[in-house]
């Protein structure tokens, strides 16, 4: 079937107008009733663990799995004898248990359960018990790895018991190497009694691993051992990067230049290599910014992997395919000398100015990417730098888009356990303050990109390796990205794409960056070979600038607003990436913001994804409404269905100001009211951030991120989930756009926006056809009126 093009997103009218006018809680448990439900759970724990009967040699230990509500200070576990080994990826905390028979703290559950004392209000020891759902053993699923389960073996009876596997058998480390070791040798001698090996091993304080070849049937029995952590595959072995980087020009077919017409991509960077065969085709021109730089030739290979990337896209895929087809039209700016600095002679706001003027005056470029930052500025939610003020600025005043790294963190592990720490502390360490994103990534309007891991495999030399290890899994934050949120607390990065992976070499006690971990792309030194890898947000950045200018090639006359809207409408946050982010409030939004962008779906809609979108001019202190037509099989079925709206603007901005933005727009979604409810409730003054008081909670759509996650950003989307039948709310539902005027002139209103909606059922239904024909309905409507 053909792209389906996306359908207008109809905007009613409606009588006048609207004008404007800490510490987390205990969880409200019955105490009585949840206290013995523990207690349970604590005494059938203990009393499987009494009734095991361990190897020979191989002591019995007490790992509690405790999942959380709430939170728990590490000193409370420590006043009842308990020890935090170890968090799992699904919320849980292991807690070693000097004592089997728990005494402290089945007493203080005991005291809890028998409820406040005389004279108080809360039951004693409220705040860890009313925290905790569930105390158990760990079970052998919980020791099985996310290389494991990635690969699909979820449960030990997914174990072949004849099958000869290798793995990565992790220990429970103790802070003796001499004790670590003690452990480590007593798990030797099983695996050699059951005709398993060992091949390697590595023993620290703070870290015990072994190489193992073993059986499924002695796999089955590791993971069933207290004493043992986690036990996983090994990282693949991958020649695929090696094999492209060896591919030479006689290899690809031809590559002829794009259209005279293509639609212009301008890469600001270290310059690029013109003459570069698979970029010399596609180049319209190459300047430089600076009178101090003499030459537009990249002076450090950066701007030209960057430019590789900015044109094609995936570059790795191109030579799978052997075939590079450039679409788009390729302009270079240099702004990076030879040491990969800048003028110093020239105000950096002066040459992002002369940059893009300059290509948008004389190329009619509208897409501009900029993978370059300054890490000695991590955002601290304060007023941005003038570098990023002044890209917003550029970005409102010639209607373009500026895509932006978030840039790279270099993690400083612990030095108590720098072994370990890269892997223990990914990702947390991403969202400590040092890794907020830099400067210019905090503008606005500016469109920020992080960093995802494209894969996780080794080279051979370091996959049979017990101590070298990737830090993330594939479609996992990438290692070194950075995380928001930004100014005002908007959500950012918004957009996240595939900017490589590292590992860890922990005998070497340093950072390792494969070739098959890193990202490809074209090489400066063409000459000697075609391609080049690299690693950073930097190759993340110009992969989704490459997707906004092919939005804009495809929708021509476009603002930047919509190709901003649509972009992130299109956008998806991998799986692999919920599953290491979702325990830790917020970190998806921040390290990922609204996901993957696709150009597929940004470009055209599908049976059963059906996208509308309209572009507009809202006065301040006022608002729009937008129908959004809910077909019968939409609001009936019984699958997920989901509505996302996707609202982009670009306010003016004030360097000079803490309110960093003259305006604020904000969207909700609205059910089972007449539009002329709607507008009532929405005509009458609320503060900001609140609901209109007419519009019950059930008729105001639910979003997810809420209000106060996204109304902060110049680039919001929000999706609400519906898992059952919903008739009773109608065949119509309203999007609502507000702007409120902050300090903003007369003269820079009215603000320009663009709004995104779109449907989408996991059942396989013709919702666009229904939804086309209910919007040509509605246009012939207004045509005759």
């Amino acid at each position: 079937m053909p792209p389906l093009p996306h359908l207008p997103l109809v905007r009613v009218e409606y009588q006048d107008e609207r004008r404007k006018g800490g510490s987390p809680r205990t969880p409200q448990r019955a105490y009585n009733e949840h206290g013995q439900a523990l207690h349970q759970q604590l005494d059938a724990a203990v009393a499987t663990f009494k009734q095991q009967h361990p190897p020979a040699g191989i002591n019995p230990e007490l790992i509690l799995r405790i999942k959380l509500r709430g939170t728990v200070a590490p000193d409370t576990w420590a006043a009842n004898n308990l020890t935090i080994v170890g968090q799992n990826d699904d919320g849980t905390w292991a807690l070693f248990a000097s004592n089997a028979d728990l005494t402290s703290f089945a007493s203080r559950l005991a005291r809890y359960q028998a409820g406040p004392p005389e004279g108080q209000k809360g039951a004693p020891h409220a705040g860890l018990f009313a925290n905790i759902d569930e105390i158990a053993r760990l079970q052998p699923e919980d020791r099985i790895g996310r290389l494991f389960r990635a690969d699909g073996l979820t449960h030990s009876n997914h174990i072949e018991g004849t099958r000869l596997y290798t793995i990565d058998v992790e220990l429970w480390p103790n802070a003796s190497i001499a004790e670590n070791r003690v452990r480590l040798n007593a798990i030797k001698a099983f695996v050699a009694a059951n005709n398993g090996r060992v091949t390697d091993e590595y023993v620290s304080p703070s870290l015990v691993l072994a190489r193992v070849k073993a059986q499924g049937e002695l796999l089955r029995a590791l993971l069933a051992l207290d004493a043992i952590s986690v036990i996983d595959l090994p990282p693949r072995i991958s020649l695929r990067v090696s094999q492209q980087l060896d591919v030479s020009l006689q290899d690809l077919q031809p590559v002829t230049p794009p259209m005279p017409n293509a639609t212009g991509i301008c890469v600001v960077d270290s310059g690029i290599a013109s003459a570069h065969p698979l970029l010399a085709p596609a180049v319209g021109e190459a300047t430089v910014v600076s009178p101090t730089i003499k030459t537009a030739t990249d002076g450090n290979g950066h701007g030209t992997r960057v430019a590789g990337l900015a044109l094609y896209g995936n570059v790795g895929q191109c030579i799978d395919d052997r075939h590079f087809v450039p679409t788009l039209r390729l302009f270079s700016a240099r702004v990076l000398n030879d040491d990969n600095g800048f003028d110093d002679d020239k105000l950096i706001t002066t040459q992002m100015v002369n940059a893009i003027e300059y290509f948008r005056t004389t190329y009619g470029c509208r897409v501009f990417n900029l993978s370059l930052g300054d890490d000695r500025l991590p955002y601290s939610d304060g007023k941005v730098s003038a570098w990023a003020s002044i890209l917003d600025h550029l970005s409102r005043q010639h209607d373009i888009v500026i895509v932006v790294s978030a840039g790279n963190y270099s993690h400083d592990p612990d030095p108590a356990r720098p072994e370990t720490e890269d892997i223990s502390g990914y990702p947390r360490y991403l969202l400590e303050p040092p890794a907020r994103i830099i400067e210019p990534a905090t503008g606005a309007i500016v469109l920020t990109v992080g960093s995802l891991a494209s894969s996780a495999t080794l080279p051979a030399s370091a996959a049979n390796r017990a101590n070298v290890r990737p830090i993330a899994l594939p479609e996992q934050p990438s290692p070194f990205t950075r995380s928001g949120p930004g100014i005002g607390g908007g959500i950012k990065p918004e957009l996240c794409e595939y900017g490589g992976n590292a590992a860890i070499d922990i005998q070497a006690n340093k950072i390792v960056w494969p070739e098959e971990l890193s990202i490809i792309s074209l090489n400066k030194n063409y000459l000697q070979r075609l391609f080049s890898t690299g690693n950073g947000t930097s190759l993340a950045a110009p992969r989704v600038a490459h997707i906004a200018a092919k939005v804009l090639q495809q929708f021509p006359d476009v603002s930047a607003n919509l190709i901003r809207a649509l972009t992130v409408a299109s956008a998806r946050i991998p799986e692999a990436a919920v599953q290491v982010l979702s325990q830790i409030k917020g970190a998806t939004l921040r390290l990922c913001g609204y996901g993957l962008p696709s150009l597929e779906r940004a470009t055209a809609s599908d049976p059963n994804r059906v996208v509308m979108h309209a572009t507009g001019k809202l006065p301040f202190d006022m608002f729009h409404i937008f129908e959004v037509p809910i077909p019968q099989e939409f609001y009936e079925g019984t699958a997920e269905r989901r509505i996302s709206v996707t609202l982009a603007f670009d306010p003016p901005v004030r360097h000079s100001r803490i309110d960093y933005v003259g305006t604020s727009m904000s969207f909700r979604l609205i059910r089972g009211k007449s539009l002329d409810e709607v507008a009532q409730a929405f005509k009458k003054r609320q503060p900001k951030g609140t609901n209109a008081e007419s519009i019950t909670d059930s008729c105001n759509c639910t979003m997810t991120p809420g209000p106060n996650e996204r109304d902060g950003g110049t680039l919001q989307r929000a999706t609400f989930t519906m898992k059952r039948a919903a008739d009773r709310y109608g065949d119509t539902y309203y999007v609502v756009v507000r702007c409120e005027r902050g300090w903003a002139l007369d003269e820079h209103g009215p603000q320009r926006y663009a709004v995104v909606v779109s449907l989408e059922s996991d059942e396989k239904v013709d919702l666009y056809a229904r939804i086309q024909a209910r919007v040509e309905m509605r246009g012939r409507l207004r045509a005759r009126v």
